[in-house]
């Protein structure tokens, strides 16, 4: 037995008593373990107990903190077990400029108590296909909240609690070695059909989700649009696209966006399956569960929420400004990609750490054709008290090669979320014609 195998053994043989305990007692309502760490670290979660007003005050207490400490190229080694690789890779490229600033761990997350109540449903109801690739049948809540494969867990983050339906409004910026900065405003409006909280059955239909992207600037590029169709059984029924294309005024289907498909809004350091840090297929990889750790990642970002990614107080060659970043302490979900023998995609291997309390992405290490490291990724999350719930204030690809990087951000302002589903047909492709025409 390798060492690889054997460490993926022990790590896999740490969750076997998650897969023991109750949902809602050991666990939380989603599947994460409820009791703090052995040395109090990471603390208990208990903010189901809290009222909307206490959870609130919380929040403002957080944004007021100062770091417990602060890693650096000069110290990092002695919190090496605590960091992804990627970091560590931040680390050695950029040791004058990178450094992570730690704080208390507080675990914050917490959405409406019907979604808890499908979770606890779907242990029993929800049902995945063989090869793992679609989920076949979920209540309107986490579908895998106990998960055994790699492929429930990634199902978990695809799936996972974002509101019903949301506006948001964002800034994406390239930013390159040089400090120019390349940005998009855009609008995105996307509704979780998922999250149907009427639905009488667990049987489910491939739609997952809608998503529409409109970009408001620069002016060259103002006027277009991106439409998506979201699939929770791909294989069958892949996603459907089109773009909106302002000179023709009509939406274009569009048949080949995904997996690898090359984003012209970040100058090529994300490609399509990336946007939300992993969405899509599953199929052209193979998946391997390496279990739960405790690790740095970044967490309760409160005071990005208001920030602009082209903000020059912000910005720095290489990443973002430190003092800009909030990371705590917390366990992940560690999940490995490897792609498959006969399969094509640019990455050749990549590493997801997905936090227990979310089942976000938050991290994520890529590999390129060589198998040396070629990207990293950063998803800084903050608590949303009008979704309710954690969503991303920012995400953070960082091209570890070229030294450029992509930064896609809430501008705070007209960002909403909705509890109430958008009227039929909102999301069809004539109506999006319609709205763009006008």
């Amino acid at each position: 037995m390798n060492l690889r195998t054997s460490i993926a053994l022990l790590l896999a043989l740490l969750t076997l008593p998650v897969q023991a305990a109750t949902l809602g007692k050991e666990l939380t309502p989603i599947g994460a373990e409820r009791a703090a760490n052995a040395d109090g670290s990471i603390p208990s979660w208990s903010a189901d107990e809290l009222s909307d007003e206490d959870h609130l005050q919380w929040m403002a207490d957080i944004a007021a903190e100062q770091p417990l400490y602060r890693i650096t190229a000069e110290n990092q080694a002695q919190y090496q077990a605590l960091l992804t690789p990627g970091l560590q890779k931040m680390f050695e490229l950029h040791p004058d400029s990178f450094n992570i600033p730690v704080y208390q761990t507080h675990r914050t997350a917490r959405q409406p108590a019907w979604t808890y109540e499908a979770a606890s449903k779907n242990l029993q109801d929800a049902r995945i296909s063989d090869s793992g690739d679609e989920v076949l049948a979920a209540w309107p809540g986490t579908p895998f909240p106990k998960p055994t494969t790699p492929y429930e867990v990634m199902w978990n983050h695809q799936t996972r609690w974002k509101g019903v339906f949301i506006s948001l409004h964002l800034y994406e910026s390239t930013v390159y070695p040089n400090m120019l900065v390349d940005s998009l405003e855009t609008i995105i409006e996307t509704y979780a059909h998922f999250y149907q909280r009427d639905r009488e059955t667990p049987e489910l239909n491939w739609r997952n989700a809608y998503y529409f992207s409109h970009i408001l600037g620069p002016a060259r590029l103002a006027g277009g649009g991106l439409l998506i169709h979201e699939s929770l059984q791909p294989v069958r029924k892949p996603r459907q696209a089109w773009i909106y294309i302002t000179g023709e005024r009509r939406m274009r289907r569009t048949p080949t966006m995904g997996y690898d498909s090359p984003l012209f809004n970040s100058e090529g350091i994300r490609v399509a399956d990336e946007i939300d840090i992993f969405n899509g297929p599953l199929d052209r990889y193979d998946w391997e569960l390496l279990g739960k750790r405790e690790m740095l990642i970044p967490y309760n970002n409160q005071k990005m929420r208001y920030n602009r990614c082209d903000d020059p107080q912000a910005l720095m060659p290489f990443h973002i400004a430190p003092n800009a970043m909030r990371f705590e302490k917390h366990r992940v979900w560690v999940v490995e990609a490897r792609l498959k023998e006969n399969e094509r995609h640019i990455y050749k291997r990549r590493t997801f750490y997905i936090d227990e309390d979310t089942w976000s992405i938050v991290l994520v290490d890529i590999y390129g054709k060589d198998d040396n490291m070629w990207r990293t990724t950063m998803r800084f999350s903050a608590y949303y008290e009008e979704m309710p719930g954690m969503f991303s204030a920012l995400d953070a690809y960082h091209d570890l090669v070229d030294g450029s990087y992509f930064l896609q951000c809430s501008a705070g302002e007209g960002t909403e979320f909705y509890a109430e589903p958008p009227p039929d047909g909102y999301f069809s492709p004539a109506t999006i014609r319609k709205r763009m025409k006008r």
